[in-house]
């Protein structure tokens, strides 16, 4: 299944796109990719370096985003690039729903 296909589902576009709304406040949240992976819907956080604040304000997102698609399979991972480049983290099932 495709990560757009996914987005189809009732309710999932809009609990997805509330996420991307809030994380994408964050200055340092550089991207934000969609991919239905082996578990399920994963949504990655693409972040430059550590930052435990950035990563309690992602957290909180994510924790609305899961309450609303709880029937649906969902990993969401907050990735630092650390000076890698940004291609390294996307794959051909990859859906860009953010990018500074």
């Amino acid at each position: 299944m495709r990560a757009t296909t996914i987005l189809r589902r009732k309710g999932v576009k809009e609990a997805v796109q509330h996420f991307v709304e809030r994380v994408s406040q964050l200055p340092q949240v550089e991207a934000v990719l969609l991919v239905w992976g082996d578990e399920g819907l994963e949504v990655r956080v693409i972040v430059p370096e550590p930052d435990l604040s950035v990563v309690d304000a992602i957290a909180e997102a994510e924790g609305e985003m899961i309450d609303q698609l709880s029937e649906l399979p969902f990993i969401s991972d907050v990735i630092f690039r650390q000076g890698k480049p940004l291609d390294e983290f996307v794959s051909p099932q990859t859906h860009f729903l953010f990018r500074r």
